[in-house]
C-alpha cells in the first residue's frame, strides 16, 4: 500500500503551480505579506538588563592634604544618575518593546489561519480573513506561549537538578571548581537544550500544519482540535512518522534552493544600485548631500531586497503546505480542507479520465479514484477517493465533458492547473 505522505509530494508541487501560476501581481504580494508572519523563525525577546551600576564619584574630595576637588561637571553636561524621568523613560520603552513582540507573535499566529484559509478558498484576502480568524489566532497565541513557557520552566529544572547533583549538593568556591562546574554545565544543558527545542518544534510545526486545519474546518479550540486530530495521527502514526522523515528533508531541500536564489536576488539587485552609488562615493568629496543620496539608496536597496526575500519564501512554503493539508486529508476526509486542488491535480495525468469525464463512473455515481466527479454530463455531486481507496472530503460535483466545474465551456488547452477562479 502506497503512502500518502510519499505521493502527495508530486500532488503537492502540482497544487502549488495551480494555484501561484500564472503569476498574479496582487496575489503574490499578498501571499508575501503572509510570509513575513509565518515562514519566520519566530520571535525572540530581547534580553532586557535588570540592573544599573554606578562608578566612584570622581568629583569627591579624598582625604589628607592635596589639591582641592576638582572643577564640577559643566552646565547642560549629561548627568549619569537615574533619576526618576530617565527611569520612567526605560520602563515606558521596554513596556512598548514586549507589547510590540507580543503584538506580532498574536498577527503571527492569526496568519497561520489567513494561510490556511487562502488555500481553502483559493482566494488571498487578508484584512477579511484575518478579522474571521482573529479570536482562533488568539488562543494559539496562548498556547504557543504556554506551551514554551512550561518548556523553558522544565529545561530550567532539569538542568539546575542536575547541575546541583553533579556538585554533589554543594557550591563551587575556587575558580578552577567553577570552571569545572561551568563546563560540566554546557555538557548537560546543550543536549537537555537541543532535544527540548526539537520534541517542541515538532510538536507545535504538527500544531500548525494538521491542528490548525481542523481549528478552522470544525470550528474548535486548539485543545479540542488536539484531541480531535490526536486520534488521526495515532491510527496512521506511519503516514505522520514518513511525513516527518520527508518533510526534514524537503525543509533541507527548500532551505538549500531558498537561499541560492536569495544570493541571486541579492547580486541582482545590487546592480543598477552600484552604478548608482560607486560614481557618487569617488567621484565627489563626502559631504552631507552625498552622504544623504547613498544612504537613500541603502535603504531603497534593503527594502526592496527585503520584499524580494519574502516572494521568493511563496512557493516554497506554499508547497510545505499544500504537502502537510493533502497529507490531512488522505488520512482523515472530514478534515481536508483544500478538495478542489485535490481533485484538480489527481485527476489531471492520474489515468482515471478528466474530472467529470468517464472516469466518473456513471451518471449521478461516485467518482472515480481521485476525481471526486460525478458522471458524464451531470453535476451530481460525488466523493472522490484518495490513494489509499478511502473517501476524500468536499463535494465532487463535477460537469460533463466540454465544461469546468462551474458549468462553463471549458478551453481545450487548458492543462488541469490553471482553472478558471474568481477575482484573485
Amino acid at each position: 500500500m502506497s503512502l500518502s505522505a510519499l505521493d502527495s509530494v508530486d500532488d503537492a508541487i502540482k497544487a502549488t503551480k495551480r494555484f501561484l501560476l500564472p503569476f498574479d501581481r496582487a496575489r503574490w504580494f499578498r501571499l508575501a505579506v503572509i510570509m513575513l508572519f509565518v515562514a519566520g523563525a519566530g520571535v525572540s525577546f530581547p534580553n532586557v538588563p535588570t540592573g544599573f551600576g554606578g562608578g566612584p564619584d570622581v568629583g569627591s574630595p579624598g582625604p589628607g592634604p592635596g589639591p582641592g576637588p576638582g572643577p564640577g561637571p559643566a552646565p547642560g553636561s549629561l548627568n549619569p544618575e537615574l533619576t526618576g524621568t530617565l527611569l520612567a523613560l526605560i520602563v515606558g520603552l521596554f513596556v512598548l518593546v514586549v507589547a510590540l513582540v507580543l503584538l506580532w507573535a498574536v498577527a503571527g499566529a492569526v496568519m497561520e489561519f489567513v494561510f490556511v484559509e487562502s488555500l481553502r478558498t483559493e482566494h488571498v484576502r487578508l484584512w477579511t480573513y484575518f478579522k474571521s480568524n482573529l479570536r482562533r489566532g488568539a488562543r494559539l497565541f496562548v498556547f504557543r506561549a504556554v506551551i514554551w513557557l512550561v518548556t523553558v520552566g522544565l529545561v530550567a529544572a532539569v538542568v539546575g537538578g542536575l547541575f546541583f547533583l553533579a556538585l554533589g549538593g554543594s557550591t563551587p568556591t575556587a575558580p578552577d571548581s567553577a570552571v569545572i562546574a561551568l563546563l560540566g554545565l554546557l555538557a548537560v544543558a546543550v543536549p537537555v537544550l537541543l532535544l527540548a527545542v526539537a520534541v517542541v518544534g515538532t510538536f507545535l510545526g504538527f500544531t500548525n500544519m494538521f491542528v490548525v486545519p481542523v481549528m478552522l474546518v470544525e470550528e474548535r479550540g486548539v485543545i479540542s482540535a488536539w484531541r480531535r486530530f490526536w486520534g488521526t495521527l495515532t491510527a496512521d502514526w506511519k503516514e505522520y512518522l514518513v511525513y516527518l522523515v520527508v518533510s526534514i528533508l524537503l525543509g533541507i531541500g527548500v532551505g538549500i534552493a531558498s537561499g541560492f536564489l536569495t544570493l541571486i536576488v541579492v547580486l541582482v539587485l545590487a546592480v543598477p544600485f552600484a552604478v548608482a552609488g560607486l560614481p557618487l562615493l569617488f567621484a565627489f568629496d563626502a559631504n552631507a548631500i552625498v552622504g544623504s543620496v547613498l544612504l537613500v539608496l541603502g535603504l531603497v536597496y534593503a527594502l526592496l531586497v527585503f520584499v524580494s526575500l519574502l516572494l521568493v519564501k511563496v512557493p516554497f512554503q506554499t508547497f510545505l503546505r499544500y504537502y502537510a493539508l493533502l497529507v490531512l486529508g488522505d488520512t482523515n476526509p472530514e478534515f481536508d480542507v483544500v478538495p478542489d486542488a485535490r481533485r484538480a491535480v489527481r485527476a489531471d495525468g492520474s489515468g482515471d479520465g478528466p474530472a467529470g469525464g468517464p472516469a466518473g463512473g456513471g451518471p449521478g455515481g461516485t467518482g472515480g479514484p481521485d476525481s471526486g466527479a460525478g458522471g458524464p454530463g451531470t453535476g451530481a455531486p460525488g466523493r472522490g477517493t484518495g490513494r489509499d481507496g478511502r473517501q476524500t472530503g468536499g463535494s465532487g460535483g463535477g460537469a460533463g465533458p466540454g465544461t469546468d466545474a462551474a458549468g462553463d465551456p471549458e478551453d481545450a488547452t487548458d492543462d488541469g492547473w490553471n482553472v478558471d477562479r474568481d477575482e484573485r
